[in-house]
């Protein structure tokens, strides 16, 4: 995995491309000496890795479930960004229902492109279902043993089994979860549950599943308790995101190119399909270390060119972009400049927006009940993580965000 580390270029020069004022070389001794900075921190920060999968019932009474996952996952995400040091962050999905359904499992494999993540989750309604219990311990087994676990011990690794009924007992083929949770505590998977609703048999099952790794367990209800706070700024974030997204940047082979496009294809049906709200926590996930560390992924040419990493001197020209091929050295310098200062511009704004926007929302949660706050989806899991965390030396910071 190439991993990016985002730059901020000083002020001056978001500045000149609106003014006309020549465009400093953003390669400069202040912005050498971050790049070092930041760059002498990676190996530091490289040790620290989140890894969770969520497997979370999908069958029809599962609506509210599957509408806060998809509202919550770039907020979560962005409630872990905040560790220290700044984790690379990867997430999973899986989603079971029981046999007979239109399916009995299915992945989304460990990943920090949030937005691969996404785009599958985004596929995903509830469905199906009607009896009560579902194929929870084939779902739990594959969420031990079919993901990339990371084998280092400095990793946080944790499974959310999430669900409102027990697991049958009664299939032949199944491993059962008792096997499932002891694979887990050799793999140092933390097993966390969440209860939707209030089956005392599930509840029991939970949290002997909860209580096998130091996990913790939860009880919510149907609607997963979630907490939405749309704010006056998530228009004008969601604007600026878009801008943003549009000045990623490729270049490389055929092949490198097609996983690129394919990359800007997936950021355009999320946004596209998006609110407001939702495109707010993405933005504000993506301008943090974590965030930006899989945003701009392999072979983005205004990276690259900051980090020198790609020389526009020697570069090949049908590896450049499209937009780059018909120019001279001279003007490809300028453009990438050009195009530099103006992603630094955007990413300025947004995380003057984005902290607006989180004032307004800790303004918000103070007027609630502080035990609706507390047993929201999203504190739940986050307040779950906080703690575990630690046994890794990954010291979580903050509040939840939402």
């Amino acid at each position: 995995m190439n991993h990016r580390f985002i730059i901020p270029v000083a002020a001056v020069i978001g500045a000149s491309l609106f003014t006309g004022a020549a465009v400093p070389d953003v390669r400069s001794a202040t912005v050498s000496a971050t790049i070092q900075d930041t760059l002498s921190a990676k190996s530091h920060r490289a040790q620290s890795r989140i890894q969770i999968v969520f497997a979370l019932d999908a069958t029809g009474s599962m609506s509210g479930l599957i509408g806060a996952a998809k509202e919550k996952i770039w907020s979560i995400a962005g409630s872990l960004a905040q560790a220290e040091p700044a984790p690379i962050i990867e997430v999973g999905l899986l989603f079971y229902r029981d046999i007979g359904d239109g399916f009995v499992t299915r992945q989304v494999p460990l990943s920090s492109d949030l937005d691969a993540v996404y785009e599958k989750l985004m596929q995903i309604s509830a469905d199906g279902g009607g009896d009560e219990p579902e194929s929870v311990n084939q779902a739990l087994y594959e969420a031990v043993t079919k993901f990339q676990w990371d084998k280092s011990l400095k990793t946080y690794k944790t499974i959310f089994l999430v669900g409102d009924c027990p697991p049958h007992m009664d299939y032949p083929n199944d491993v059962k979860y008792p096997v499932s949770c002891s694979m887990a505590k050799e793999k140092d998977i933390v097993l966390n549950t969440i209860l939707m609703g209030g089956h005392r048999g599930a509840m029991r099952i939970w949290k002997e599943i909860a209580a096998c790794n130091q996990g913790s367990y939860t009880q919510v209800g149907m609607n997963a308790n979630d907490i939405q706070v749309n704010t006056p700024y998530d228009d004008r974030i969601a604007q600026l995101s878009d801008r943003l997204d549009e000045t990623r940047l490729y270049y490389g082979n055929a092949r490198e190119k097609a996983v690129s496009s394919d990359k800007m294809s997936k950021s355009k049906m999320i946004t596209g399909a998006s609110s407001a709200n939702v495109k707010a926590q993405r933005a504000e996930y993506n301008t943090t270390w974590s965030g930006a560390n899989s945003y701009y992924g392999n072979k983005e040419m205004l990276e690259d060119y900051r980090n020198k990493a790609v020389s526009l001197d020697a570069i090949k020209e049908d590896e450049l972009p499209d937009v780059m091929k018909s120019m001279t050295v001279a003007q490809r310098k300028v453009y990438v400049q050009k195009k530099i200062a103006e992603r630094d511009s955007l990413n300025s704004e947004l995380k003057k927006y984005t902290a607006l926007r989180q004032e307004y929302i800790k303004t918000d949660l103070k007027k609630r009940r502080a035990g609706t706050v507390d047993s929201s989806f999203t504190n739940t899991i986050y307040k779950s993580i906080q703690k575990q965390t630690e046994r890794k030396q990954i010291y979580l910071k903050g509040e939840a965000k939402y």
